[in-house]
């Protein structure tokens, strides 16, 4: 037995376990919250209301995770959170109104969105390489995805949501096989070097002040077209099933760019793979706006849901690595997702608004003008290239 704990320990297995059930997991809790909530009777603004409810919990509570994480190291830490999350998924089963439905989702996705600076930062810190590791995630989203489809629609509406707890349950497993102490260890070393650093001089860094801007509206977009692109496809005469098995596809197109990372990351600036991604994002929202025929739907659905979003949190560890002090880089991590969160606030609430008085297309070209605002903003983005920092090699 201690030597089958020893093979695991740090084994690629133990990380294939983490990446595919966390995401897996992250999949079945939200891929179709949207059409969940609007079968159960709800509007689109009380979606955005959940929605902005979640992001501001997320918001409030990820530096102080990010403070928690560096002071007493990642594995107390988020072994809490695995758990906490499971305890949440129960409360979200059994919640009796929708005030509850509100409290148990904020919990689930703060808990979950506070593990994932330090799971993204595991990649990079494994034995592994980059891609080899975060495919898994990818593979585990896609699959959460069409599973949430089928148990919807085969089952019952809150399937997904029970199997949720089983999938973080697992995930428990992978991260305790997990060993993150030689990057704590790293961490450490560079603390006792040089003067100390207060998370003070994260806000007078003015480069991650500005990225932080150019980060919430991007995650305003691609929040807000997160949470309503599965009920807008519905909408378009899609079953439940077929629109989750839409989003699965999208999510497998992240694969070839993780398997590639290492071709590319460390070659294409930080500036151009800002101005890519936001580009793409730019043409789906278009598409979205203009309300244009299914097919194309689906194929803007392809090019700009996952791939800009998985660049996106390569790019955004690249970009952190080059302008934040290594003795902050989780605080900067954290503070960069407290941002998101604020975007995906803003954007659901204004969203759902737009969504109930107009409808759907009218809210995506409200997307396509914000987006544009910070393909703008990332024109301006004076950064250095980053390539030196091999992060993906």
């Amino acid at each position: 037995m201690e030597r089958l704990l020893a093979k695991y320990t740090n084994s690629y297995l133990s990380y294939v376990i983490l990446f595919f059930f966390y995401d897996l997991a992250f999949a079945l809790f939200s891929a179709l919250i949207s059409v969940y909530l609007i079968d159960k009777g709800c509007s689109a603004s009380q979606v955005s209301l959940l929605i902005s409810a979640a992001s501001l919990a997320n918001m409030v509570t990820q530096p102080f995770i990010g403070s928690l994480t560096e002071r007493f190291g990642m594995r107390p830490v988020n072994m809490v959170l695995f758990g906490a999350s499971c305890f949440a998924g129960g409360l979200f089963v059994i919640a009796p109104n929708f005030a509850i439905i509100i409290l148990a989702y904020a919990l689930m996705n703060l808990l979950m969105n506070g593990v994932n600076p330090v799971v993204e930062r595991m990649a990079t810190s494994s034995p592994y390489s980059y891609g080899s590791v975060r495919m898994w995630g990818s593979i585990g989203f896609s699959a959460g995805t069409q599973l949430t489809g089928l148990l919807y629609d085969n089952v019952a509406p809150v399937a997904p949501y029970i199997a949720f707890i089983f999938a973080m349950l697992l995930a428990i497993l992978g991260f305790w096989g997990t060993n993150p102490r030689v990057a704590e260890a790293e961490a450490a070393n560079i603390e006792s070097d040089g003067e100390p650093v207060s998370a003070k001089d994260l806000l007078t860094n003015k480069k991650f002040l500005y990225y932080l801007v150019l980060q919430v509206i991007f995650a305003a977009v691609t929040g807000a077209a997160y949470s309503f692109c599965s009920v807008y496809l519905t909408t378009k005469g899609l079953e439940a099933s077929t629109a989750s098995t839409v989003l699965s596809i999208a999510t497998l197109l992240e694969i070839p760019l993780l398997l590639f990372s290492s071709k590319f990351m460390d070659k294409i600036g930080n500036k151009t793979l800002l101005l890519g991604i936001f580009a793409l994002v730019l043409i789906e929202m278009v598409i979205y706006g203009l309300n244009m025929p299914l097919p194309f739907i689906i194929v803007a659905t392809f090019i700009g849901r996952h791939p800009p979003a998985i660049i996106n949190i390569m790019a955004n560890m690249k970009v952190v690595n080059t302008i934040v002090d290594p003795r902050q880089q989780i605080t900067g991590l954290a503070l960069v997702k407290t941002c998101q969160s604020f975007g995906t606030i803003i954007s659901n609430n204004i969203g759902g608004q737009i969504a109930d008085a107009a409808g759907y297309p009218a809210m995506f070209l409200f997307l396509t003008a914000m987006i544009g605002v910070g393909l703008v903003g990332v024109i301006f983005f004076q950064v250095p290239s980053g390539n030196d920092k091999k992060l993906f090699s």
